[in-house]
């Protein structure tokens, strides 16, 4: 299996990465002869995190079966990685439940602008126009007209608004024509209700892109650990080739299924979407 390496100043081997394995041009969708990960980008670049995060467990493991002999400790080194390993099991678990309730915010979203056009602004639109002649003196009929579909939340809490200013002084007159009592009032609450839902797809928006940038610090982190662990391991067991042959598998971020995988250079680019 072909691998790539890093290396320091002195030649010496670093982190290893499993390089992706391609495929001839057209072997997948766009033709760009590199394996998509067939659960989309998102998904592609969670389980990329997921594979580096692995990788320092296997470290960690390492370093128990195999203590540093001489001088040298790991105790530093040890130490960064595994706050490392703890904040990227935080971020990660804040990012995949963050993009997932947005998602979620998303659809209920979709629900509460279809509510507010359906059984409140399309209502009194129709009864304006429908029973209200085009003279009266009311002055409806001009200014109630059914936004343009789609619309944006935001631009639909401003209809939504401008809507119940105009109706209000006439409610008895929608009453009378059919609109229930409470009809303005559940108008309202439906518009509150959008406002409620975008505010809540803002702030899990917020926890998910907050979370990726502190993966993408924390893999840093990581890397730098395992670096500096790489080092102490070398000395401490020069010529020792089973214990490095096991040291160089520990560390290596292995290739996803379908032949994703990554240089040491992408391990940043792995959370940056």
């Amino acid at each position: 299996m072909p691998q790539s390496m890093t290396q320091d100043g002195s030649g010496a081997q670093l982190i290893e990465f499993d390089r992706p394995r391609r495929t001839p041009a057209g072997g997948v969708p766009g033709g760009d002869g590199v394996h998509s990960h067939p659960y989309g980008r998102e998904v592609g670049m969670y389980m990329r995190q997921k594979q580096v995060m692995d990788s320092f467990v296997r470290v960690g493991s390492f370093l128990d079966a195999h203590p540093a002999t001489g001088r040298l400790t790991y105790a530093s080194a040890r130490e960064m990685l595994d706050d490392v390993v703890q904040r990227l099991r935080t971020y990660a678990g804040e990012q995949f439940s963050g993009h997932a309730l947005s998602r979620a915010e998303v659809r209920r979203q979709a629900d509460q602008v279809a509510l507010l056009c359906d059984e409140h602004l399309r209502p009194l639109v129709t009864i304006a126009r429908a029973q209200l002649a085009p003279d009266s003196d009311v002055g409806l009929v001009a200014t109630l007209r059914m936004p343009r579909l789609p619309i944006a939340p935001t631009k639909l809490l401003a209809v939504c608004d401008g809507t119940l200013e105009a109706v209000r002084p006439h409610e008895a007159l929608f009453i009378v024509h059919g609109m229930p009592s409470d009809s303005l009032t559940r108008f309202a609450s439906a518009r509150d209700g959008l406002a409620r839902v975008m505010g809540r797809r803002a702030t899990q928006t917020s926890t998910h892109v907050g979370a990726r940038a502190g993966l993408r610090a924390e893999l840093l982190r990581g890397r730098r650990a395992v670096d500096r662990l790489d080092a102490i391991v070398r000395a401490s067991f020069r010529g020792d080739e089973a214990v490095l042959a096991t040291w160089r598998m520990a560390k290596r971020v292995h290739r996803l299924p379908g032949g994703v995988g990554m240089r040491a250079t992408e391990v940043g680019d792995a959370v940056a979407a």
